[in-house]
């Protein structure tokens, strides 16, 4: 198991990847078609340079990813990591490969110092395992407001 950045070199390994996930389990998806064009431009668009995809890799085939981006509060100075998406393939889990996709993300975040990394987890008895396992860590319900903008008008 290797652990690559995603990037040109690998985004079509990445929508492979999407594709198989996206078959095998739609709805812990969160879109509803892989937007393989739009991925090919994203690798490249400066908006998204602060977004991190970390990608576990078995014989040039991406099997999983974790996804996050650091950001801070400048009133008390606290660095935080928000993790995006986590997902491996059915076929690879149980083998570690999520425990070492956070590893990989812990290791970024001890070279930025990083504070805390949070996200927001799935609701299901697998995960719920999963998380559990953490050492150090809470699994909390916490209310959220979630705002869609309109697009806006040039």
């Amino acid at each position: 198991m290797t652990f690559e950045r995603l990037g040109q070199e690998n985004a079509e390994a990445y929508i492979a990847y999407l594709r198989t996930a996206m078959r095998e389990e739609p709805e812990k998806m969160t879109a509803e078609t892989v937007d393989e064009e739009g991925i090919r431009n994203r690798v490249s668009d400066s908006f998204y340079t602060g977004t991190t995809s970390i990608l576990a890799m078995e014989d040039g085939n991406v099997v999983g990813r974790i996804e996050y981006h650091f950001y801070g509060c400048m009133q008390d100075g606290y660095r935080m990591a928000y993790v995006d998406w986590v997902y491996v393939l059915k076929a690879y889990r149980h083998r570690g490969i999520a425990q070492m996709l956070f590893a990989e993300l812990e290791k970024d975040c001890g070279r930025n110092g990083i504070d805390q990394y949070y996200l927001i987890r799935a609701r299901n008895e697998e995960a719920d395992r999963f998380y559990g396992s953490f050492r150090g860590a809470a699994m909390e319900d916490a209310p959220i407001l979630r705002r869609y903008l309109e697009a806006r008008e040039p």
